[in-house]
């Protein structure tokens, strides 16, 4: 349970910010990026992409994607790294968000994990299930559920952040919820199974996305960022102990769990593409299905492809 705390325990909001000048110079400008659990900091600097850095970075650290979102959207942050649905659901609401890069995970890495006993899918009938409104979790849920013809309302739901389903499995309060890494790794290491991963469901990717104003004035350095995050998420597949490790340590958390994750888990940033266009008209859909945006959503204009 020590490993458990040290890692659902950190709640807290921190920050880090790298310097790119000489004490004499005049203040660099700075970029403001929100970061779930460092991931992105600590593989940039491990890869060597923060040398020599023109700008100023200052790093914001949180624990779920959906604060991340609504930070970029009021201008707390200039970008953040986030799960694509709370980018749809704010920008269909008319917030001034701009996705500028996107990238993919191992989709391995994404799926239902359930309590010893559960074996499928359609085991889930008459079962508890934690999920959360508009994330990848209710969507990998719902769609997982009617592949198996279960009918949604024969499920009872409770709605957890990742962190809190997490722990509720543990304690026998739920039967499975749908979540992402580092939960998987960690609820399996717990004797939880994972019952279905997100192939064929949902294409999960996360996007870089802007506060919409910034733009103007800081386009060349998000540029730039994305592309040393570009070059650092390579340098991550070839140098997952190393990432496992540093990782570990930032968060306090197993390095057993951390090089797991890592190795299921391959993250590469892509630019954008109708694909990633097309996937994102779909879970847009899927929101409005799901009586989660008002109504019909384009998601066209909430892409910037001019980086």
């Amino acid at each position: 349970m020590t490993v458990r705390r040290n890692l659902l325990g950190l709640l807290g909001l921190a920050s880090l910010t790298l310097h790119g000048a000489t004490a004499n110079a005049a203040p660099p400008p700075t970029l403001v990026v929100g970061d779930q659990f460092f991931s992105n900091r600590i593989v940039l600097e491990l890869s060597g992409e923060l040398k020599d850095l023109p700008y100023t970075i200052d790093f914001k650290r949180f624990n779920t994607g959906s604060p991340v979102a609504s930070a970029v959207a009021s201008g707390a942050l200039d970008i953040g790294v986030v799960g694509d649905t709370p980018v749809i659901s704010l920008a269909a609401n008319g917030a001034p968000v701009k996705v500028v890069a996107s990238t993919q995970t191992s989709l391995n890495g994404v799926g239902i994990v359930a309590r010893p006993g559960i074996h499928s899918v359609a085991d889930l009938k008459g079962k508890t299930v934690a999920i959360w409104n508009g994330s990848w979790s209710q969507q990998m849920m719902f769609k997982a559920l009617d592949e198996a013809g279960v009918a949604r309302d024969s499920v009872t739901y409770k709605y957890l952040l990742p962190a809190e389903a997490s722990m509720a499995l543990s304690q026998g309060d739920i039967d499975a919820f749908g979540t992402w890494e580092p939960y998987v790794s960690l609820q399996e290491k717990e004797g939880s199974t994972l019952i279905r991963n997100a192939k064929g469901l949902m294409s999960a990717p996360t996007y870089v996305v802007a506060y919409e104003p910034v733009l103007a004035q800081k386009g060349e350095l998000i540029k730039d960022f994305v592309e040393r995050l570009t070059r650092a998420r390579v340098w991550s597949q070839s140098h997952v102990d190393e990432y496992a490790a540093a990782w570990s340590k930032a968060n306090q958390s197993s390095p057993e769990i951390a090089k797991a994750w890592f190795k299921r888990d391959a993250i590469t940033v892509l630019p954008i593409s109708p694909t990633i266009i097309s996937e994102a008209q779909a879970t847009s859909d899927f929101l409005y299905d799901a009586k989660l945006l008002k109504k019909p959503y384009d998601v066209t204009p909430m892409f910037d492809r001019a980086l």
